[in-house]
């Protein structure tokens, strides 16, 4: 009777290794066809190493992007919120979702995403990027101080860039923060002195304090 137990349980054992390791193999057959393009062929890769591996959390996340590719938005956003539960501090999922989120317009969710990123990996490229999408959100809703907020994130990454110093800039002259645009705008400058933008922001900047000739 013993004998027959230890054989059950090296057998499930067996079928269980088995079954992940084909699990694996579907997951880079689906990868190799993402890289192709061939995204239908790719999901069915994956959806096969999911049905041997439940817990499989990057098979889900790969799913998920290659139904991104062909517009299955809010199926990728289901893959990817069954990723997240299975690993919740996996950066790459909620870099993932929060893009399709994007793609569907739904930027408070996107926020929400880009946010947790920037939580879990703060000093990483993909912070760097969401810190650059979430302004860029704020931005476009009109949201300047939080915007200026995120711009300034920016430049803890990149600290010369011109293009971020004239962005933070244009929210502050919303902001009616003039000395402020004119600070950003000398960095701008500082890191880019052909910025025609911002020479003409800076312009504005200095009529809205009367200086009409540093203006000119």
């Amino acid at each position: 009777m013993k004998k027959s137990y230890l054989f059950l349980i090296v057998f499930l054992i067996s079928t269980v290794m088995f079954a992940q390791q084909t699990a694996i193999q579907y997951k880079e057959s689906g990868i190799k066809h993402y890289r192709k393009k061939n995204y239908h062929a790719a999901i069915e890769q994956f959806t096969f190493a999911i049905e041997l591996d439940k817990k499989m959390a990057d098979a889900y996340i790969y799913r998920g992007i290659a139904k991104d590719a062909i517009d299955e938005f809010n199926s990728a956003i289901s893959d990817f919120t069954i990723a997240r539960q299975l690993d919740s501090n996996d950066v790459f999922v909620y870099v993932e979702r929060a893009k399709t989120f994007m793609n569907l317009k739904e930027y408070e969710a996107a926020e929400h995403d880009f946010l947790k990123v920037t939580q879990l990996s703060p000093n990483s490229r993909d912070a760097e990027e969401a810190w650059e999408t979430l302004a860029e959100i704020k931005y476009k809703q009109k949201t300047y101080r939080t915007a200026a907020n995120y711009f300034t994130r920016i430049l803890r990454f990149r600290p010369s860039d011109a293009e971020v110093f004239y962005s933070r800039g244009e929210c502050k002259f919303f902001l009616e923060d003039y000395q402020g645009v004119i600070r950003d705008c000398d960095k701008a400058l500082e890191n880019d002195n052909d910025n025609g933008k911002a020479f003409a922001l800076r312009a504005q900047a200095k009529i809205k304090l009367n200086d009409k000739e540093g203006a000119c």
